[in-house]
């Protein structure tokens, strides 16, 4: 009788201890190749910037390295993911987003188009699309 306890007692801290993990890897945010994906957590109450790095025939470059710089100074970096895509997270409000210049690059390509998004509203993301082209 006191084994079986025993044995219930050990499985319920197992069951414990394995919520305990899930909560905490639940808690954690979802990044791949620096992307953010889940919702904004960042305190900056301006828009984030995405899209979607190709080349020229529209394939998704993947590891592209993408810069957002406002024009009053300092800039973010990050990379596309396997699918091309890649998130920025906004600057502060005071930012104009209009004023925020995505620039994107690889070795082996050249940068060719930039195609910016309409925004409907100011704390919409704003999504800008890079062209790479193979050199």
């Amino acid at each position: 009788m006191a084994l079986a306890r025993c044995r219930l007692t050990i499985a319920a801290m197992i069951v414990a201890l394995a919520a305990v993990a899930l909560a905490a890897v639940a808690a954690l945010p979802a990044r791949a190749g620096g992307v953010n994906f889940g919702e904004d957590s960042d305190t900056n109450d301006g828009p984030s910037y995405f899209g979607f790095v190709r080349d020229s025939d529209g394939s998704p470059v993947p590891n592209a390295r993408v810069t957002a710089a406002p024009k009053a100074g300092g800039s973010l970096v990050t990379r596309s993911n396997s699918m091309g895509i890649y998130k920025i997270p906004g600057f502060a409000k005071e930012i104009d987003p209009k004023t925020v210049d995505i620039t994107c690059a690889k070795d082996g390509y050249a940068q060719g188009d930039v195609l910016r998004r309409g925004q409907a509203d100011a704390k919409d993301p704003v999504e800008i699309d890079c062209t790479l082209q193979k050199q």
